[in-house]
């Protein structure tokens, strides 16, 4: 054996691409066997069944844990699925996304075109962050806007189409509820979850020559919570707080769908008020469908037998292209989280993507963790940030307090109805110009 020279395979899966679920049940059922021989005593010793199975499957350790913990738990695989919006953050903060999209559209009241050097510059003014413009550029598309020639007129930042209609989208229901009679209206109530470090402390205080304020290095252990709010209070019963196993990268990450649909039913549900309108945003938890699955990853086979499993006809001849199509035509697209609601008398809707302004709880948890930052010390312990934030939920987010903020975001929401309608008039014009020639 040892004489015997094998070639080297190339890897036929991409490092990086999800698994299918079918590929789940294939590591399931290698971790299965390696776990079969650890208990049995087999021939080969096999002394970390998890080790093992990474190693043959060529699947991450981690992703083959939890595997076998989703199926140990729940008899299945964890489903698949959407990607999502996969990238790393940027160093901008997502609390100057509304300044930055106010900015862009004044330049382009004013007739001026926008750049990322002129967005860089703002952020360098508001936050004081020297960020490099091509940061910046990543950080505009991220957030709809797209770099192109606009109409005989230099090349300048302008917001996707899409998005302004995602945006105007939700603004005609929210205002449709508004202007609703009181008898008809919808409770609106806003979600949203963040985080908390231990060693977040505040960053400005009175200095004097040579001083300095003396924090211990990191930012510690972090804290993960989700919590609701509507307009006179936040609600009760509704706050979930855990600590997050990564201190570092996206706290959305911590988040997943098997907590999220429990929090939403167990502590949601059963304290919002009668005939509520949820509004939450699009991360990809929340808009995990019945049919959890993703065309453009499974293969040709797979394609089939989903189309014929539930009787679509299909013929042999078609290109996987065309099969997806037709799963993707098919396939319950409607959020879990929406049903849920639907069968307590609720409703959902999301906010669009990138517009963190228009949710009144990001002023509560700024609120918040002003508070722990005020009154944190080195001597401060990971529970006690925990029993600060608390603190300030029940002492700061006063009744007055959510009314104000709900006032301030209803101001918001009409500046965007508003500019929405005044730019889509200008692209009209624009338009009917360019038919001219």
């Amino acid at each position: 054996m040892d004489g015997l020279n094998f070639q080297q395979v190339e890897r036929p899966r991409k490092r990086g691409r999800p698994l299918t679920y079918e590929e789940k049940w294939i590591v399931q059922h290698v971790f299965e066997m390696f776990e079969k021989a650890k208990q049995e005593g087999a021939i080969i010793q096999v002394e970390d069944p998890y080790n093992f199975t990474s190693e043959y499957t060529g699947v991450a350790r981690s992703i083959v844990a939890t595997i076998a913990k989703s199926v140990r738990q729940t008899g299945n695989v964890p489903l698949s699925t959407s990607p999502g919006n996969r990238q790393q953050p940027t160093a901008i903060p997502c609390s100057t996304e509304g300044r930055i999209r106010e900015f862009v559209f004044e330049k382009h009241r004013q007739g001026t075109i926008c750049t990322a050097k002129h967005v860089k510059a703002l952020i360098q003014d508001a936050c004081g962050l020297d960020v490099h413009e091509r940061t910046v550029q990543r950080h505009l598309r991220r957030m709809g806007f797209d770099w192109f020639r606009t109409k005989n007129r230099p090349r300048s930042l302008r917001e996707k189409a899409a998005v302004r209609q995602q945006r105007h989208d939700y603004l005609y229901e929210i205002r449709k509820n508004r202007q609703c009679p009181p008898d008809e209206r919808y409770h609106v109530v806003y979600l949203d979850e963040s985080f908390l470090h231990h060693h977040h402390g505040g960053q400005h205080s009175w200095f004097s020559d040579n001083d300095f304020v003396e924090r211990m290095s990191g930012k510690g252990r972090r804290w993960c919570f989700i919590h609701a709010m509507q307009e006179c209070a936040l609600i009760e019963g509704a706050f979930l707080v855990f600590e997050a196993k990564k201190s570092k990268g996206d706290y959305h990450g911590q988040f997943d769908w098997d907590m999220f649909q429990y929090w939403f039913q167990e502590k949601l549900l059963l304290n919002v008020p009668p005939r509520s309108l949820i509004v939450l945003d699009r991360c990809p938890f929340h808009m995990v469908s019945r049919d959890s699955i993703v065309p453009s990853h499974m293969r040709k086979a797979e394609l089939q037998n989903w189309l014929a499993d539930r009787e679509i006809l299909w013929e042999e001849k078609w290109l996987r292209a065309r099969l997806m199509e037709e799963v993707e035509n098919h396939r319950d697209k409607k959020p879990q989280v929406e049903m849920f609601a639907e069968e307590q008398g609720h409703k959902v809707l999301f906010l669009p993507v990138h517009h963190p302004e228009l949710n009144p709880i990001e002023f509560v948890w700024a609120t918040g963790k002003n508070y722990c930052g005020a009154v944190f010390s080195n001597s401060t312990s990971f529970k006690e940030q925990r029993q600060h934030l608390e603190e300030s939920f029940k002492k700061d987010i006063t009744s007055e307090y959510c009314t104000n903020v709900y006032e301030h975001v209803q101001k918001i929401e009409e500046k965007y109805w508003n500019t929405d309608l005044l730019i889509d008039d200008d692209i009209e014009i624009d338009d009917e110009e360019c038919r001219q020639f």
